[in-house]
């Protein structure tokens, strides 16, 4: 008998009696079919879905159950065509009118299959085949043994007896007590389990006492299906089907449960259809306590051309808001043609609290608005075309109705790159664009951008002219009284930039970079304020906006200016690979004029000289990045505008990114996430995001993770703002993962972005 702890072995190399055989042999019948068993087991795994091992997004270390070396992996099918099998034995026994018999150190190998016993017994006559004793297989998916077989290669019936399994390339194991093949399409297992934990003394099990497995449907069905942790029953079903491959399956899955202060426990179950190959939907009955049931649902579906997500909440008289409420989603995108799309994009909610009451995140306690839009679009080599309707629904109740965003109806857009002899290149963007809203002026917009540039390009730096010319026009209803109905403007734009680069090898064999950047803007002033603001804001001033030719978004507003841009950046690459280690970048605009176009609510701005603005990104390693940027107000000695981020992440599960963002007399926070490891399995999760100029936290996390080999607990406890109000809300989470097969529970959300 062979050594039972199963270790990876490799095949002795020997000289041995034996055969070569190149036709369709019967042990090579009886390996697949042990193959089509024993890959149906883990099917159980496909009922829920399964996360990664570790939370918050983090890549801690995997621990393993079984000791390194005998975790076989998983390798490379090789059973297509004519393969030779090899079947070799110390001794062999061919009678003419008797079965053939092999024995003493038997193995078969047949591409990448190999079984091992020490007697096999094969009839020609009857394609019956018997293995009295012991057997081990082992292909590239699956090891396997069993204590006796038996199997016949003309009606693909048998039994084997005591197998024990080892998925290739995984923890997964299990046993199976007695396997009867009843064809080659159809098999009974008694007395099935299977775990990722240790075989001998796993701390959860999947049980099933009888288990029916159709390989033709890909559909297996279990009686007195279990599942135990730490001798505990968790979930139990008299009967349940699973899949035996990648068909999907109709069925049940995971339970999802939370708590929270404000709605108690918030259990939800999941039930998934699948209707169709390219069709399925998710019905999600959802327990709410302070507030009632909802059932949730979502429909999918896709085509060669077409495909698209439709999804509806709906919680009949919410006992807390007293009032139906829902939500509606869909998606749907679609190909027209060969260069031609489509895609609608539609969302609405009951009423503006409802992400406040029912949803789980900060983020969306900040939705100002749901933005709806079916858009067309259209491409060629040089040019593309876009048609777009786009609706608002205002969530935010402090918006005015004479601040509510304009839905436009349509907006067509029109941009063309088209490359000239000789480095010359023409560019066109233009759009129009009808806005229509309740209240305030209405109408329709034109605007047209063309360009024509030339780019010198050289190893030493780069030269690049550039001359515009802007058109815009309104044809406006319901303006003020006196006010134009169709005002309109030109304004020609040029633009030099210019660049050179310079490079040193360093002591240590990196190369550095000094790359001096200049940049003039004219765009002569033209009188805009009459011109309604449809669409057009100032855009936030960073590095980027240095080397635009508006400083605002939208075409409401072109910026006059005579003005330079001055700005040099650094970098330190490694030679190696190119990657840049740190990069830092410095700029400011000298303002020969003062800007005479703004916005309405905009200040008047006679300063010569705009903040400077300076960025550094550090990478000395894959696990460690620091970034930061400010602008400096030279004017009045301030500081305007500072972030701060740092990211790091030990070879162990130790974690760290911080961050911090300052605007002057808007916002100053701070947020700070770590996961630290008390202990080889236990790790203590946190972050604080706090507001230093409301004096108030924003966010308080603090959990444990407890991980083993197979499976790991984690509990969290949160509490947040919830609306604009600055309500608190304390939620508790609490997750059991059970490695190779899914999880129970709910997590809060990924603690870190890398």
């Amino acid at each position: 008998m062979p050594d039972h702890s199963l270790p990876v072995k490799p095949i002795p190399t020997r000289r041995a009696r034996g055969c070569k055989q190149t036709s369709r042999p019967a042990t090579r019948v009886l390996s697949l079919s042990l193959v089509l068993l024993v890959a149906g087991s883990p099917g159980w795994a496909q009922l829920g879905e399964d996360r990664p091992a570790t939370a918050g997004g983090s890549q801690a270390a995997a621990q393993q159950c079984r000791p390194p070396g005998t975790v076989q992996p998983r390798g490379r099918i090789q059973r297509i065509g004519p393969l030779p099998m090899d079947i070799r034995a110390n001794d062999m026994q061919a009678p003419a009118d008797a079965p053939m018999r092999f024995r003493d150190d038997v193995l078969l190998v047949y591409g990448d299959q190999e079984l091992r016993t020490d007697e096999l017994i094969y009839d020609p006559e009857t394609g019956q085949v018997e293995l009295p004793g012991w057997l081990e297989y082992t292909d590239a998916v699956i090891r396997m043994r069993a204590d006796s077989a038996a199997y016949n290669t003309e009606t693909s019936a048998g039994r084997f007896s005591g197998v024990d399994y080892y998925i290739a390339g995984a923890e997964g194991a299990g046993h199976a007590g007695e396997v009867r093949m009843l064809g080659p399409e159809r098999a009974e297992v008694q007395t099935f389990d299977f775990t990722t934990c240790d075989v001998d003394d796993p701390d959860w099990q999947l049980k099933a006492g009888d288990v029916e497995l159709d390989f033709e449907r890909g559909v297996g069905t279990a009686r007195d299906a279990r599942l135990e942790f730490k001798g505990l029953p968790l979930l139990y079903s008299p009967w349940l089907s699973f899949p035996l491959d990648d068909r999907r399956k109709s069925g049940f899955l995971y339970p999802q449960i939370g708590a929270s202060s404000d709605n108690g426990i918030d259990l939800a179950v999941p039930w998934y259809w699948n209707i169709a190959p390219n069709m399925d939907a998710t019905f999600t009955p959802r327990f709410i306590g302070e507030r009632g049931l909802s059932m949730g649902g979502e429909f999918r579906f896709l085509t060669r051309r077409q495909a698209g997500t439709i999804q509806l909440d709906v919680l009949p008289d919410d006992r807390e808001a007293d009032r139906d409420r829902w939500l509606a989603r869909a998606r749907y995108s679609a190909r027209l043609a060969e260069d031609w799309t489509a895609r609608a994009n539609v969302n609405r909610v009951s009423d503006p609290d409802y992400f406040f009451d029912l949803g789980n995140e900060l983020e969306s306690s900040t939705i100002q608005y749901l933005r709806s839009d079916v858009r067309v679009r259209g491409q060629g080599r040089f040019w593309a075309m876009t048609t777009t309707f786009d609706t608002f629904q205002v969530l935010d109740l402090n918006v005015t109705d004479e601040r509510e965003p304009y839905n436009r109806l349509p907006r067509i857009e029109f941009d063309a790159d088209l490359p000239l002899p000789n480095g010359f290149t023409f560019r066109l963007d233009s759009e129009a664009v009808y806005f229509d809203r309740s209240i305030g002026v209405t109408g329709l917009r034109l605007d047209a951008l063309p360009e024509l540039s030339w780019r010198l390009v050289r190893p030493g730096g780069f030269f690049e002219p550039r001359i515009g010319l802007r058109a815009t026009a309104y044809s406006l209803a319901d303006t003020d009284a006196g006010a134009e109905n169709d005002p309109s403007r030109i304004q020609p734009i040029v633009s030099l930039d210019g660049g050179l680069v310079f490079e040193r090898e360093t002591a240590s064999g990196r190369l550095q970079t000094l790359e001096p950047r200049a940049y003039y803007l004219y765009v002569p002033g033209r009188s805009q304020s009459d011109f309604p603001v449809f669409d057009t804001r100032e855009l936030t001033f960073g590095f980027a906006q240095l080397f635009r030719t508006n400083r605002y978004s939208g075409a409401d507003r072109q910026t006059d200016a005579n003005q330079l841009t001055l700005a040099v950046t650094s970098r330190l690459l490694d030679r190696d690979d190119g990657r840049s280690l740190l990069d830092l970048s410095l700029g400011q605009i000298f303002f020969f004029d003062d800007p005479s176009v703004r916005l309405p609510d905009e200040p008047e701005d006679d300063r010569e000289l705009s903040a400077t603005v300076g960025e550094i990104n550090w990478r000395p390693s894959d696990r460690f990045l620091v970034n930061a940027g400010l602008q400096w107000d030279p004017d009045d000695s301030q500081l305007d505008v500072a972030a701060f981020g740092l990211r790091w992440k030990g070879a162990d599960a130790r974690q760290v990114q911080v961050g911090y963002r300052f605007r002057r007399d808007r916002v100053d926070q701070f947020d700070i996430r770590f996961r630290y490891p008390l202990t080889s399995e236990l790790n203590l999760i946190s972050r604080v995001n706090y507001s230093l100029e409301d004096d108030e936290p924003l966010e308080l996390l603090a959990g444990l993770e407890y991980e083993s080999c197979c499976w790991a607990l984690r509990t969290s406890i949160r509490r947040y703002v919830r609306d604009r109000e600055a309500d608190q809300r304390t939620a508790f989470f609490l997750e059991l993962h059970l490695k190779g097969l899914g999880s129970l529970g709910r997590r809060p959300y990924n603690l870190f972005t890398y």
